[in-house]
């Protein structure tokens, strides 16, 4: 499947800004979705999204199409831009009660096409995601979409810092092929 995003972030690295009014209108609300996730209030949550999305603006040129697609790219800097900003608040994301088969960055303003679309992401990376064992699974999940640090996965889950570490990035080194 050909990733409109990743057309429309090279636009924008060569200072298209046309390109880049799409791309914030094609994948706002999908992102803030994750703010809202994460950041758990209205304000912080746009906050946190206008950020991310001026690092976008300002690093598009360094998204590569051959490591992942534009969007995982996309949420990648939201996200860490979440993280950023709940820790200068000293607080953290609070986890929610969501089984992983609800795992969706959409939000009810979307367009059926294109929620059809991301459920196909969401259903594939939901598919790689079960062929890693479970407590690789785990670990990515509460860390990528929960926010937990290493070092609070180890707590909570009663392994050696370690252990968690190789857990995620053998996890993710074995992903990696089947979201390509």
């Amino acid at each position: 499947m050909e990733d409109i995003y990743a057309e429309l972030l090279n636009k924008a690295a060569n200072g298209d800004q046309l390109a880049f009014k799409q791309l914030y209108e094609q994948c706002a609300p999908k992102l803030m979705s994750l703010c809202l996730r994460l950041m758990k209030t209205q304000a912080l949550a746009e906050d946190v999204l206008q950020e991310g999305f001026i690092k976008i603006w300002e690093k598009a040129d360094s998204f590569s199409p051959g490591k992942g697609k534009a969007m995982t790219w996309m949420s990648t800097i939201i996200r860490n831009k979440g993280l950023d900003k709940l820790r200068s608040l000293k607080t953290k994301a609070v986890e929610t009660e969501i089984q992983y088969e609800g795992l969706e960055f959409s939000s009810a303003d979307m367009e059926p096409d294109k929620l059809a679309n991301m459920s196909q992401d969401v259903k594939g990376l939901m598919d790689c995601l079960e062929q890693l064992k479970p407590e690789q699974r785990e670990c990515i999940l509460l860390s990528y979409y929960y926010g937990h640090t290493h070092q609070e996965l180890s707590t909570k889950l009663d392994r050696p810092l370690g252990t968690i570490k190789a857990w995620i990035r053998r996890g993710l080194e074995d992903i990696r092929p089947c979201l390509s």
